[in-house]
């Protein structure tokens, strides 16, 4: 079930997005900026076709893992999200840090609903944790 739940996750934040915008990350510095930029990396990534990028630099250890002890790969996860997404637009539109934790409040398309990610510092870099709770 909770494999499920994570590629329903990704799958609400990749698919039914718009043609890509600029970019949002400039909008912030410091350490919001660095967990504005994962955002970005996701958009980029599944723009790209890169799952492996998604699951390497962008996805927490423990939804890795996750996604391995629910009997499949976080490789073959985000595909499957990648190809159910018509396009890839993520606006980040605020950005709250609080120690190793952070959430960023992200519109999927110009319109498109508003959603929170959640991020962990791991290994020196942000991760995120749970990629889409809708508001």
């Amino acid at each position: 079930m909770k494999r499920f739940a994570l590629a329903v996750l990704v799958v609400l934040t990749l698919a039914g997005c718009t043609q890509a915008e600029p970019s949002s990350v400039e909008n912030f510095t410091g350490t919001e900026g660095q967990v504005a930029q994962q955002v970005e990396d996701l958009e980029r990534a599944g723009k790209r076709g890169q799952p492996e990028d998604i699951c390497s630099d962008i996805l927490a250890k423990a939804l890795v893992d996750e996604l391995k002890a629910g009997g499949t790969d976080c490789t073959t996860e985000m595909q499957k999200a990648i190809e159910d997404a018509d396009d890839f637009d993520l606006e980040v539109l605020d950005v709250n840090v609080t120690g190793t934790t952070a959430t960023a409040r992200v519109r999927r398309g110009e319109d498109g609903p508003t959603e929170t990610m959640q991020f962990t510092r791991e290994n020196g870099k942000w991760r995120a944790t749970a990629l889409s709770t809708s508001q």
